[in-house]
């Protein structure tokens, strides 16, 4: 099965910009070519393919879409529904297995891969979605390749989404969720968290309320295009919002604003960039392309991690957009991506000895 297409890969995130109303932007003119469908001749042919595929949905204005809670709740429930058709294609797709199970009250779905043996390491996943869509059902791309490519268990978490799914909740489901495994009797050296977008946000501010609450840090976090600062600061937040094919939406800002307010903002569980990293932070492999208007958060998260003498990685792609790995699985910058992933958690994960 032909991975996926930008556009599919990126209709949960997508979200974001459909559920709060969409307009064209003010630099959109008739007759004018939107630079979120301009293809670089820089990216890799098959690359480009899947760029140029979703290219007539990208010169299309995204339609106004509801402003309710039940506006939302009925899109993403739209959504779903047409994701869940493809989850036998992914299922068979990466060979993996999964099962739906309860961990600390919180509905985790557990992906395992082809032919899997316990090495003792976990991998929690996080989804994206705009923090208003997703779950880890519609998610099993991203955590059946990673599953796959690393031969890893992978708990991939079902946090409640925005609007009823404020910060503060779904950071304590996460720590919850967390603290099950390590009950469970797996060491926090063999724990790895990652995710993409919102997803890579919850890990990342999750991150800090792990170590305020006292419990051991995970052994890394791996960040696939995460938002660090909420309150939409940052230089490519203005500068690519308009060649961003993923997020260029002036309504991304009013769906943040559902999952955390703007008084809670600057809270380091809600926008990582604020948080102190001087008291120790996990190792963090961060991710993501230059078509990115998380661009900015990407580096000021990894610079100030490094600030802080902690130990991060950032690794950008040439013409990716948004959330790119599972989208460009097929192609060389996608393969490029995973084989970073897998190297990170061979580095920093401990197995377990035979």
């Amino acid at each position: 099965m032909r991975a996926i297409t930008l556009v599919a890969a990126g209709a949960a995130i997508a979200l974001a910009g459909m559920a709060v109303g969409q307009t064209l932007a003010p630099k959109e003119t008739a007759g004018a070519e939107p630079l979120r469908a301009y293809v670089p001749t820089t990216v890799s042919p098959e690359a480009a393919a899947i760029l140029n595929a979703a290219r007539p949905g990208l010169l299309k204005p995204r339609p106004k879409a509801p402003t309710s809670a039940a506006g939302f709740v009925a899109l993403n429930w739209a959504f779903e529904h047409v994701v869940a058709l493809r989850e036998p294609a992914v299922i068979k797709q990466f060979g993996i297995t999964i099962a739906d199970k309860q961990m600390s009250g919180v509905h985790v779905v557990e992906v395992l891969p082809p032919a899997y043996k316990d090495d003792g390491t976990v991998l929690i996943y996080v989804h994206g979605g705009g923090f208003i869509g997703g779950s880890a059902h519609s998610s099993l791309i991203s955590s059946g390749l990673m599953a796959r490519a690393t031969g890893r268990r992978v708990i991939s978490v079902d946090y409640t989404l925005a609007p009823k799914g404020h910060w503060q909740l779904v950071t304590d489901q996460l720590v919850a969720v967390y603290k099950a495994v390590l009950a469970t009797g797996v060491p926090p050296a063999k724990i790895g968290m990652y995710g993409e977008s919102a997803g890579g946000n919850i890990i990342a501010g999750t991150a800090f309320k792990i170590r305020d609450e006292g419990l051991p840090a995970p052994a890394g976090l791996v960040l696939i295009s995460p938002a660090s600062d909420l309150t939409g600061a940052g230089d490519t937040r203005i500068t690519l919002k308009e060649a961003d094919p993923v997020l260029y939406s002036p309504a991304v800002q009013p769906a943040i604003d559902l999952y955390a307010a703007p008084a809670d903002q600057k809270n380091p569980y809600v926008s990582p960039i604020y948080g102190d990293f001087t008291k120790g932070y996990p190792p963090t492999l961060i991710i993501g392309g230059t078509k990115e208007i998380l661009l900015s958060d990407m580096v000021r998260l990894h610079r100030a991690i490094r600030a802080a003498g902690g130990e991060s990685r950032l690794e950008l792609y040439e013409g990716m957009p948004h959330a790119f790995p599972p989208s460009m699985a097929n192609t060389p910058e996608g393969k490029s991506a995973v084989g970073e992933e897998v190297a990170f958690w061979n580095q920093h994960l401990a197995v377990a000895k035979p």
